[in-house]
This record gives structure tokens, C-alpha cells and sequence, in this order.
């Protein structure tokens, strides 16, 4: 049996609220018994509520909608044999299996397919930010100098 999380609640969905009520409209929109799926990374659950809740712009709900479709189908085993592929999800279906978009393809993408998503299947290619680099200061011992 496959894992899942237990059902959201207002309460759990706080920790996602930037504003008022966003936890209250989600919420209204998913169903009372939404469970985010097992798979999904937590950066990525935050920025699906974001787009739910609190809609900016006209296909901002339909990215935090494929990007749900998307983890739940993950979760679900129906991406088996597209394991080094990328997914395209547009209007909660996959509309294509194949390599990762280059900016000019995603851009025309977007264009043609408002709302639409690319994920890789393979969770290790998910793109990631570069390591933060932290340099520590201290002054020496005359108090005029400082080490790094």
C-alpha cells in the first residue's frame, strides 16, 4: 500500500499562509478531505498553496493544480517507464513525455499552454538552487584588521 499523508486541516495549513484566510479559501477549493501528496517536496506544496489560495494572475490556481496532478500520478505509479523522461501536465493531464525544455521551448510552451508544468520524473533532476556561500568575519586582535 502506497503511503499518504492525513488529510489537511485549516490548523496544518497555516504554516502556508502569507495572508488572512488563504488557508480558509484553499481549503474551499481543494475539498475537506485534500491530502498533499506523499512525494511532493515542501517547497513545492507552499508554492501549489500560494497559487491556489491567493490567485495573482489569471493561470496562477492551474500551475498549483498540475503541480498536485502531477505528485498524485507520481505517487501513483503511472509514470513507470518514463523514469528518465520529463512530464509536461496541462489542465491536470500529461500532454507529453520527453527531454527538458529549453527557455525558447517553455516560453512558447506557456504561451500556447497557460498554466502548464515540466517536471522531471526522475526527483533528483528537480532543478536546485546552488549551495549558499558564507564567509565569517572577525576583527584580530588589534581590533584594525578583520579575517575572513
Amino acid at each position: 500500500m502506497k503511503k499518504k499523508n492525513p488529510p489537511e486541516t485549516l490548523q496544518s495549513l497555516l504554516k502556508y499562509e502569507h495572508k488572512p484566510g488563504q488557508a480558509q479559501r484553499f481549503l474551499a477549493r481543494m475539498g475537506k478531505n485534500f491530502r498533499w501528496p506523499f512525494s511532493m517536496p515542501e517547497y513545492l506544496r507552499r508554492h501549489a498553496f500560494k497559487k491556489i489560495a491567493d490567485v495573482e494572475f489569471e493561470f496562477d490556481d492551474e500551475v498549483g493544480f498540475n503541480f498536485i496532478f502531477f505528485y498524485n500520478a507520481l505517487d501513483m505509479g503511472e509514470f513507470t517507464g518514463h523514469e528518465n523522461e520529463w512530464v509536461t501536465v496541462y489542465n491536470q493531464k500529461v500532454v507529453e513525455y520527453g527531454k527538458e525544455y529549453s527557455d525558447d521551448q517553455l516560453d512558447y510552451v506557456l504561451e500556447t499552454m497557460p498554466g502548464a508544468i515540466q517536471l522531471p520524473v526522475d526527483q533528483t533532476r528537480l532543478p536546485r538552487s546552488k549551495p549558499a556561500k558564507m564567509a565569517i568575519s572577525k576583527r584580530a586582535n588589534s581590533g584594525d584588521d578583520y579575517k575572513v
